[in-house]
């Protein structure tokens, strides 16, 4: 998906079981949000709850409501599934104010990399959804980088894993640092290739879901779906 500078590259992969579903939404004002879902539930029902939580997500999102409120109606969905849990991660993205918006409740760190090769992580600052009823889920507000490059995973992209240790072995097996600038030269579906050949464990857990957000300034202002 292109969206003004921002190009969108993902997909899930199929695992043992449905898990994960992901959304990019444009509001009234032109910001892009970013939603992953991982929805940890037993039984048959799983994709329905994940479609529910999805809608709520979305209405709040597309009501430019603030990130947190987007949570709380998803928990508001979860009260309809006792025992059901889920991380979230929501990026929302602002090209006018060159700012983004970043909130990670029970999901593995998100990774942030500057065209220097320098990589961030942004860890969850809330427990996934469910687990604490009426949980304050905390967000950040860092500056939008251009020619960044955005990582988000699922737990079953990092077999299970909510620290900080299978995002840096996958920076380092990306050559992210010695890289540097090489990246801003890359739009996300090219980083994202680069992304599937990196060797890894099958996926044992559930499905897996990787996404790349990549700033691009000189991309043209251009919206829509386009195929890889």
């Amino acid at each position: 998906m292109h969206h003004g500078m921002l190009r969108v590259s993902g997909e899930t992969l199929e695992g043992p079981r449905p898990s994960d579903l992901f959304e990019v939404v444009v509001d009234s004002q032109g910001d892009l949000t970013l939603v992953l879902l991982d929805v940890h539930a037993p039984g048959d029902s799983s994709e329905r709850a994940l479609c529910q939580a999805m809608d709520r997500v979305r209405e709040a999102l597309e009501a430019r409501e603030p990130l947190h409120s987007a949570v709380t109606n998803l928990e508001l969905s979860f009260a309809e599934w006792p025992g059901r849990e889920a991380g979230i991660g929501l990026l929302r993205f602002s090209q006018a104010s060159s700012r983004v918006e970043i909130l990670n409740a029970g999901m593995p760190p998100i990774m942030h990399v500057v065209p220097g090769g320098h990589v961030t992580m942004h860890h969850a600052l809330s427990t996934p959804v469910g687990r604490r009823v009426g949980e304050v889920h905390a967000y950040e507000l860092v500056p939008l980088i251009w020619s960044g490059v955005w990582l988000i995973a699922s737990d079953g992209f990092t077999n299970g894993s909510l620290d900080a240790d299978p995002m840096r072995e996958l920076s380092a097996k990306l050559a992210i640092v010695e890289c540097g600038l090489e990246l801003s030269a890359h739009t996300s579906a090219e980083f994202y290739d680069r992304l599937l050949q990196v060797p890894r464990a099958r996926f044992l857990r559930d499905d897996a879901t990787a996404i790349v957000v990549f700033a691009d300034p000189k991309s043209r202002f251009e919206s829509g779906f386009h195929p890889r």
